[in-house]
């Protein structure tokens, strides 16, 4: 798998914790298990969440089904070539990081977990 179709793969199922819907922690982890625990960290801290994090922050969030792969990888895209080229961006972005990573700490521990069970079975 190249580096640009296994981060989609990563994207996309780690984008599935911004849905406002059932999350499967064991779905997200079977995707994810393959890399390091620290990368998934990153991939989702510094690429997912500043994309999908605004579906949460909502009433009545609009995505209840999933992010479409065109929605994700062009958002990620663009927000990663922001990080590169603004240091504003990179700034504010940062501090939303921070308060966010707070806000998902429980889900990104379930994962972890999962993570971890996965890694075993597959050992």
């Amino acid at each position: 798998m190249s580096e640009v179709s296994g981060k989609k793969v990563a994207w996309m199922a780690l984008s599935d914790l911004f849905v406002d819907n059932e999350i499967s922690y064991e779905y997200i982890a079977n995707r994810v298990a393959h890399l390091p625990i620290s990368e998934v960290e990153r991939i989702l801290f510094y690429e997912v969440l500043p994309v999908c994090m605004s579906n949460l922050l909502v009433l009545i969030p609009s995505n209840h089904k999933g992010f479409s792969e065109a929605y994700i990888v062009s958002s990620i895209e663009q927000h990663l070539l922001k990080w590169q080229t603004s240091r504003l961006y990179r700034k504010k972005t940062a501090l939303k990081i921070r308060f966010y990573k707070f806000c998902l700490k429980q889900d990104w521990h379930k994962l972890i977990s999962e993570m971890c069970q996965v890694q075993k079975t597959n050992g």
